[in-house]
C-alpha cells in the first residue's frame, strides 16, 4: 500500500519530518519505493542543487530514509508483538471508555498507544475520527510513520500529530471557508522582537513613581527580562486571564511587579490585533482561540468527527492544552492519556504533573485506570535499579502506582552503570571520549544509539566541541543560537546587508568585507592583496596606502584585473558576486531567499564546508553546525516570503539581524545515524538510546536550584491560577529530580555518570544517588584513544623503549597505519630528522652573470650578528615595526626638505602621516607623539650641527662600488662638511634599541665607500674624511654616536675590511648553510624575535 508525505512550508503540520540537516534544502516526496524531488523556486533558477551535486545527493537522501525507517523498526507489526496483560487492557479499550494511563520508562507506552490505535481502525473507527497527540513535532514525526504503516491504508492526513498542529488545522479550515487571511503561528523570536519593542517605547517614558525599585534601567535593558517577561506572559496566556486581572492578581497577592508589567502584556496583546497580524497567533493564544471558536459552537469536521483521542506523554500538557482537550471531547469523544507524571520535563513552559489526572477527572464519566507493567525486558536491571532509585526522591504528584514496575528501590546496582570522579575538567573530558569510542570500536554500538545529556544548552555547547576534538562526532538537537549570532548566517545577513543598504566605503568596511567567510579569504590573503596593490601603485609612481588601495579595488573593481595568483582569483569572484547581488536588490520583485542564495551559491564555503562536514573532529561540527544553520536560515526566508509576499528582500535581512533568540523553523530534523546525539533531557521526549552518558554533575550546574523566574514570578503566578500555595511553589529540586529521570529513563542498556571534585567545584548530590557512593577521585593520562593517539604513542614507544620486541611492534604498527596515509605515521612526516633534499641555494644569492654577490649596507650589521636572521629578514621573513615605517617617512621628510626647524619638519610628517597604517586609533595616537619626540630631537640635531658650522651635502645620496666580490649598493641618510672642510657620513635611527656605533659594521662600510669613491655625490676638493656617526632620535634627547675615521686608523679600516671578506663569503652561500647564532637577541621583539620560531623543539625525534 502507498504512503505518502506531503508538505507546504506554510502549514504548522509539516513540521513533523525526518531527513537530516545535509538533505535540508530539498522536500523529499516519498511513494512506495519512488522517490520524487520538488525544489524550491531558487533552485529551478540556478544550474545546480546546493550543498552537493545531484547523485550524490539522490544517493544520500536513499540512505537517509532507509536508516530512518531501520531506525524506526517499521519492518515488525504490532501482531507479532506479544502484548504483556495491562497493554492488552490498553489495547482492547472500546468505545465510550475513558482511561487514564500510567508508565514508567520501558514498560511499554508506545506499543499499547499503538495496539489500540490499530484497533480501533481496524474494528469501528475510520481514520478521520481518531486523533493521537504527541509532545513535540520529533515524536510525532516517528510515531505518525510508524501508524501509518502499520495501519497499511489511506488517511486523510496524518494520525499523529502535535495540539498545536491540530489546532492549527481548524483555524486554517475556517478561514478557507469564509474566505480569511490562512492562520500563521508567530515565531518565539518575533515574540520577543514585540516585546524588546515595547520595552524601548517605554524606557523612552519617564518611570511612575509607584514603578519597583528593582526594575531599574539596566535590568529592563537585558535580555534576561525579556526572556522573564515573556515567560509570565505565556502563563497569563495558558491561564486565560486579562492585563486586568493580572493586576488584580497583582494586589491580592502583595506582587507589585505583576501590577507593573501588566501595561506590557496589554501591549503585546494590542500588537496582536494589529491588521499586520491578523490571524497570526503564537503558540498560547493559538489554543485559546480555538478553544473560543469551540464554545461559540463553530466546530470544523475535523474536530467533529473525532471518536477517539489518545495522547502520548500526556504529563507534558500545559494548562491551555488540557481545556483545549476538555473542549475537544465535551461532544462524545473518548480519551485516553498515556504518560508518566515523573517525566514531566516542560515546566517551564507551565506544564503540570498533576494535569493528566485532573483533565480525566473533569470529564463527564468514569475511566478506566491502568498502570503498565511490562517486564522491562527491554531495559538492562540496572538501569531500572537506578530509575526506582530516583523515582522514589520525587513528589507523586496524584500518581506514583506506576512504579511499582521498577521494583524496591534498594535493588543493587551492577557494572552497566559507571561512574566516575575525576581531578580535571580534562580529566573527565579525556575519559568520557575515551569510553565512548571504545563503546563504539570494541562494542560496536552505532554512534546513533549513544547520548550526551546536560542540564543546560550551554553545557552542550562546551562538551560537543570538547568531543568533537576527541574525534566523537557529535550533532545537538534543538534550536542553538539566533541567525546573527550563528558564524554562518550571520556572515551572510551582514553581507546581504552590506548589498541592500551599502554603507560608505571605509577602511574597517573593507575588512569587514574581506574577512568575512564567503569571500573565502583568511589574513594571509588580504596581507598579499595588500601587498600587491600597494607595489603597483609604487610602480606607477603613486604613494597611496593599501588602505585607500583597497577602498578603490571595491569602487572600481577592473583594478584587480592588475592582480594575480589565488587570492587574486578569488577576490575577482567575490566583487562578481558583490555585483551580481546589488544588481538582484535593485531588481523589482526580488526575495530574499534569492539574495541570499545568490551569495552563498558562488562562495568556497558552499563545498568546503560539506567536505569538511563529512569528517569527524571539531571542524566539522562546526561545518556541520554552519550548514545546519543555512538550512534554516534560507527556510525561515521561505516562510518570509510567504507570509509577507509585499515585503522585501531588506526587511528580513534587518529583521533577522535584530532578533536575538532562535527562530523556530520548519526546517527537516531528524537522528544522525552517524553521530552522538547531544541533547537537554526536555529534548528526549519519544527518544531512546543504548548508552546515555551524563558528564558534569556539578551542584550548582545539576541540580540548578536557583530560583526561576525569580525576577517577575511567573511561576507563582501559575501556581496561583493552577490553585496552589505560592509558599509550596519552590519546587527546584524535584524539577531537577524529573529532569535526571528522564535522561536516565531514556538509556536501554548503559549509564554513565562522570563529575569533577576539585578546589573550585562541589560534586552534584545526584553522584551518591545514582551510584550508592561517592567515587575515589582519580587522575586520567591515558592516551587518546584515536588514530592520532595511536600514532603519537607507537612514535614515543619507538624513540623512548629500550625493549627491542616493543620498539619493533611499534614500528609495524607505525608501517600499517601509514599504508593507510594516516597524518604523521610515515617517518617522512617527523620533525627533527629529515636530512636536506638538496645542499643547493634555495635563491641564487649571486648575480648570473657576473658572480657578484650583492651587498646592501643597512643589512649587513644583521649578517654579521646572525646569518640566519639575515637570509629570513633580507628574503621577507619580517614585519615591519612603527619605526622603521616612520623612519622611511623621516628620511623622506629629510630628503625632501631643507628646513630645520620643528614646525616646517612636523608639517612635512603630518602631509605624509595618512600612509602609516595603525590597527586601533588609540595606537595612532600613541605613536603620533613618540613621532613628535623624534622630529623634536631630530630638529635640536640639525639646529646644533648648524651652530658649529656644518652645512649640508647632500640626502640620500647613493652609493654603488665594487669590493672584492662583492657590489655594494645603498644609501646614505646625510652627507655633512664642517667648517675645516671635513666630510662626515650620519646615519639616522629611529628604532627603539639604543644602538653602538664603534664597531658599527654598516658605518664601516659607508667610510670604505667614501675612500673608494664610491659616493654619487661628494664634496670638491681633496677633503678629509671626519668619521661617521649614528643619530639616534628615539629616546629623550638626540644622542650621537661616532665612529672614528678609517682614514686616520689603519687597525679600524682592516678590521672592517676583513669582516666584510668574511661576510662576502657568508653571504654568497659558499657552503649552502646559513648559521644561527644563538642568543639572547634571538628573543628580542626588537630586533631579532622572528628566530624564536627555528628555537622550537621538534615534537619527535630519532636516532
Amino acid at each position: 500500500m502507498a504512503f505518502a508525505t506531503l508538505c507546504s512550508t506554510s502549514d504548522a503540520v509539516c513540521s513533523d519530518s525526518r531527513l537530516s540537516s545535509r538533505a535540508r534544502f530539498l522536500r523529499p516526496i516519498l511513494i512506495s519505493k519512488v522517490h520524487l524531488f520538488s525544489y524550491p523556486n531558487r533552485l529551478r533558477q540556478l544550474s545546480r542543487p546546493p550543498l552537493f551535486k545531484m547523485s550524490r545527493l539522490a544517493s544520500s537522501l536513499l540512505s537517509m530514509v532507509d536508516a530512518v525507517f531501520r531506525n524506526h523498526g517499521l519492518g515488525a507489526v504490532l501482531d507479532s508483538l506479544a502484548l504483556s496483560a495491562s497493554q492488552s487492557k490498553v489495547a482492547s479499550l472500546s468505545a465510550g471508555q475513558n482511561a487514564l494511563v500510567y508508565g514508567v520508562p520501558g514498560s511499554g507506552k508506545s506499543t499499547a498507544l499503538k495496539a489500540l490505535v490499530i484497533n480501533r481502525l481496524r474494528t469501528d473507527l475510520k481514520p478521520e475520527q481518531v486523533l493521537v497527540l504527541c509532545a513535540n513535532r520529533e515524536s510525532a514525526t516517528k510515531l505518525r510513520d510508524e501508524l501509518a504503516l502499520e495501519y497499511q491504508g489511506a488517511t486523510p492526513g496524518p494520525l499523529a500529530r502535535t495540539l498545536a498542529s491540530f489546532a492549527f488545522n481548524i483555524l486554517r479550515e475556517k478561514a478557507l471557508a469564509l474566505g480569511f487571511n490562512p492562520p500563521e503561528l508567530i515565531t518565539g523570536s518575533e515574540q520577543d522582537q514585540i516585546i524588546s519593542e515595547l520595552i524601548e517605547e517605554f524606557l523612552k517614558e519617564k518611570f511612575p513613581e509607584t514603578w519597583p525599585k528593582q526594575l531599574r534601567r539596566q535590568v529592563m535593558e537585558l535580555r534576561g527580562f525579556r526572556a522573564e517577561l515573556r515567560d509570565l506572559i505565556t502563563v497569563c496566556l495558558e491561564h486565560e486571564i486579562t492585563p486586568e486581572e493580572l493586576v488584580k492578581q497583582g494586589e491580592v497577592n502583595n506582587n507589585p511587579e505583576w501590577v507593573a508589567v501588566a501595561p506590557f502584556f496589554a501591549g503585546y496583546l494590542k500588537r496582536l490585533r494589529e491588521p499586520a497580524n491578523e490571524n497570526r497567533h503564537d503558540p498560547s493564544t493559538l489554543l485559546t482561540v480555538v478553544i473560543r471558536q469551540l464554545k461559540e459552537d463553530q466546530w470544523p469536521s475535523i474536530a467533529s468527527d473525532l471518536k477517539l483521542i489518545v495522547v502520548d506523554d500526556a504529563q507534558e500538557l500545559t494548562p491551555a492544552a488540557a481545556a483545549l482537550l476538555r473542549a475537544l471531547v465535551s461532544k462524545g469523544a473518548n480519551l485516553v492519556l498515556i504518560g508518566d507524571p515523573d517525566a514531566t520535563t516542560m515546566g517551564f513552559r507551565s506544564a503540570n504533573p498533576q494535569s493528566m489526572k485532573e483533565l480525566i477527572e473533569s470529564i463527564e464519566g468514569k475511566f478506566a485506570a491502568i498502570n503498565l507493567e511490562g517486564d522491562l525486558g527491554n531495559r538492562h536491571p540496572d538501569l531500572t535499579a537506578v530509575l526506582a532509585k530516583t523515582a522514589h526522591r520525587i513528589s507523586p504528584e496524584r500518581a506514583g502506582t506506576q512504579r511499582s514496575a521498577l521494583g524496591p528501590t534498594d535493588q543493587e546496582v551492577g557494572n552497566r552503570v559507571e561512574g566516575r570522579v575525576f581531578d580535571l575538567e580534562t580529566s573527565e573530558l579525556a575519559w568520557l571520549a575515551h569510553r565512548l569510542r571504545e563503546l563504539h570500536l570494541q562494542e560496536g554500538i552505532a554512534w546513533s544509539e549513544i547520548a550526551v545529556i546536560a542540564r543546560s544548552r550551554t553545557v552542550l555547547e562546551k562538551w560537543g566541541a570538547a568531543l568533537a576534538s576527541e574525534s566523537v562526532p557529535t550533532v545537538i538537537l534543538g534550536s542553538q543560537t539566533s541567525f546573527k549570532d550563528e558564524f554562518s548566517t550571520g556572515n551572510l545577513l551582514r553581507l546581504a546587508k552590506y548589498c541592500l543598504e551599502p554603507p560608505e566605503l571605509t577602511r574597517e568596511v573593507i575588512l569587514e568585507l574581506l574577512r568575512n567567510p564567503f569571500a573565502g579569504l583568511d589574513s594571509l590573503s588580504i596581507r598579499r592583496i595588500r601587498r600587491r596593490l600597494r607595489q603597483l601603485e609604487l610602480d606607477a609612481g603613486g604613494d597611496r596606502t593599501s588602505d585607500q588601495l583597497l577602498i578603490e579595488l571595491f569602487e572600481k573593481p577592473e583594478v584587480a584585473r592588475e592582480l594575480y595568483g589565488e587570492e587574486a582569483k578569488r577576490v575577482k569572484i567575490f566583487l562578481k558576486v558583490l555585483a551580481r547581488t546589488r544588481e538582484l536588490a535593485e531588481t523589482e520583485g526580488s526575495t530574499s531567499e534569492e539574495l541570499l542564495w545568490s551569495l552563498w551559491a558562488s562562495s568556497p564555503m558552499a563545498t568546503a564546508w560539506q567536505q569538511l562536514a563529512d569528517g569527524i573532529g571539531e571542524v566539522a561540527m562546526q561545518a556541520g553546525r554552519n550548514l545546519d544553520a543555512l538550512v534554516a536560515l534560507f527556510a525561515a526566508a521561505n516562510q518570509y516570503a510567504e507570509r509577507h509576499p509585499e515585503a522585501g528582500p531588506a526587511e528580513f535581512v534587518n529583521e533577522q539581524l535584530e532578533r536575538d533568540i532562535p527562530q523556530d523553523t520548519l526546517a527537516l530534523v531528524s537522528r544522525d545515524d552517524q553521530k552522538v546525539t547531544l541533547a537537554t533531557s526536555s529534548s528526549l521526549i519519544g527518544r531512546r538510546f543504548k548508552v546515555v552518558a551524563i558528564p558534569g554533575l556539578t551542584e550548582g550546574v545539576w541540580p540548578n536550584l536557583k530560583p526561576r523566574s525569580s525576577l517577575l514570578g511567573a511561576i507563582a503566578l501559575d501556581s496561583v491560577l493552577s490553585g496552589k500555595a505560592v509558599e509550596e511553589t519552590r519546587t527546584e529540586i524535584v524539577d531537577e529530580l524529573r529532569l535526571l529521570y528522564k535522561a536516565i529513563g531514556a538509556a536501554s542498556d548503559h549509564l554513565i555518570v562522570t563529575a569533577v571534585d576539585g578546589d573550585e567545584t562541589q560534586l552534584s548530590q545526584f553522584v551518591r544517588l545514582i551510584l550508592g557512593e561517592i567515587p575515589e577521585t582519580e587522575i586520567y593520562a591515558e592516551p587518546r584513544f584515536t588514530l592520532r593517539g595511536l600514532v603519537g604513542n607507537l612514535r614515543r614507544k619507538l624513540v623512548t623503549s629500550t625493549n627491542e620486541t616493543d620498539r619493533l611492534e611499534a614500528a609495524y604498527g607505525l608501517a600499517r597505519l601509514a599504508l593507510v596515509k594516516q597524518p604523521g605515521a610515515h617517518p617522512d612526516q617527523w620533525a627533527g630528522i629529515l636530512k636536506l633534499d638538496s645542499p643547493e641555494a634555495l635563491v641564487p644569492l649571486t648575480d648570473d652573470e657576473t658572480g657578484k654577490v650583492w651587498i646592501y649596507p643597512s643589512q649587513l650589521d644583521n649578517f654579521i650578528k646572525c646569518p640566519l636572521h639575515w637570509f629570513m629578514q633580507a628574503h621577507g621573513g619580517s614585519d615591519r615595526n612603527f619605526e622603521a615605517n616612520f623612519g622611511t617617512l623621516l628620511h623622506k621628510v629629510l630628503e625632501e626638505t631643507t628646513s630645520i626647524g620643528y614646525k616646517e619638519l612636523w608639517q612635512s610628517v603630518e602631509s605624509k602621516w595618512h600612509t602609516l597604517e595603525f590597527e586601533a586609533t588609540w595606537v595612532e595616537k600613541k605613536e603620533l607623539r613618540k613621532a613628535q619626540k623624534m622630529v623634536r630631537n631630530l630638529s635640536t640635531y640639525l639646529q646644533g650641527q648648524k651652530d658649529a658650522g656644518y652645512q649640508l651635502v647632500g640626502t640620500e645620496v647613493g652609493i654603488d662600488f665594487e669590493l672584492g666580490r662583492a657590489r655594494v649598493k645603498g644609501r646614505v641618510d646625510r652627507i655633512e662638511q664642517g667648517p675645516a672642510g671635513q666630510v662626515l657620513i650620519v646615519d639616522l635611527k629611529t628604532g627603539s634599541g639604543e644602538p653602538k656605533a664603534t664597531d658599527n659594521a654598516q658605518l664601516g662600510l659607508y667610510q670604505i665607500a667614501f675612500m673608494q669613491d664610491g659616493f654619487e655625490k661628494i664634496p670638491e676638493g681633496d677633503n678629509p674624511l671626519e668619521g661617521a656617526s649614528l643619530v639616534w632620535v628615539n629616546s629623550d634627547k638626540p644622542k650621537i654616536k661616532p665612529q672614528e675615521s678609517l682614514e686616520d686608523n689603519e687597525e679600524l679600516n682592516q678590521f672592517f675590511r676583513e669582516l666584510l671578506d668574511e661576510a662576502i663569503d657568508g653571504m654568497a652561500a659558499a657552503d649552502a648553510k646559513f648559521e644561527a647564532k644563538i642568543g639572547t637577541h634571538c628573543y628580542d621583539d626588537h630586533g631579532y624575535g622572528n628566530c624564536k620560531i627555528l628555537l622550537t623543539k621538534a615534537v619527535s625525534y630519532a636516532d
